[in-house]
Formats: structure tokens, C-alpha cells, sequence
């Protein structure tokens, strides 16, 4: 397996200015992407990856509607406090049903 991930991993870069295949998804320009890591040790991983789960979608497509709600609606706007408790009730909800 690591062998085959190697391969493709060098194939894509190689390839990295190739046209995409049909059926090929593009959710943003890469151009202007930027990368931010974040360090999170095995439990809060793991609680982030169940998170992500529960809410049926990529760990890193959660994280970053996390930090983008953050950014765009600071905490001082009622709205803004309104839409996080709520966000807060649903996952309370998730947590008891599972």
C-alpha cells in the first residue's frame, strides 16, 4: 500500500499541471489555497474525526467551516452568539443519540 501511495504521489506531481479527468471535482482555486497546519494530539484528533463523522463530511472540510464561521462573524454579534448555541444544542443532540 505504501508503495502504490508513493507512486501516485509522484505520478500527481509530475502531472501536477495536467487537465483534470472527467468527473473530476475542483472545490476552489489551488492557486490561492492556502495551507494552515494545526497540531492536535490523538484524543482531540480523534474527537474532531468523530465530530466529523456524526456530521457526515471530511475532517478538514469541519475544521475549516469552524475557523471560517469564527472569521466572518465575530463572537460580539448577537446573531453570531445565537447560531453558535445552536451549533453547541445540535452537536449535544448528536452526542446523546449516538
Amino acid at each position: 500500500m505504501d508503495d502504490l501511495l508513493h507512486s501516485e504521489a509522484e505520478h500527481a506531481e509530475q502531472n501536477k499541471d495536467a487537465p483534470a479527468g472527467p468527473g473530476t471535482k475542483v472545490t476552489r482555486g489551488h492557486d490561492r489555497a492556502r495551507v494552515l497546519q494545526v497540531r492536535l494530539n490523538d484524543e482531540e484528533f480523534a474527537a474532531v474525526t468523530r465530530l466529523a463523522e456524526v456530521s457526515n463530511l471530511p475532517v478538514s472540510t469541519l475544521v475549516r467551516s469552524w475557523i471560517l464561521e469564527r472569521v466572518q462573524a465575530p463572537e460580539s454579534e448577537p446573531a453570531a452568539t445565537i447560531d453558535r448555541i445552536a451549533r453547541d444544542v445540535d452537536h449535544l443532540r448528536r452526542q446523546l443519540a449516538s
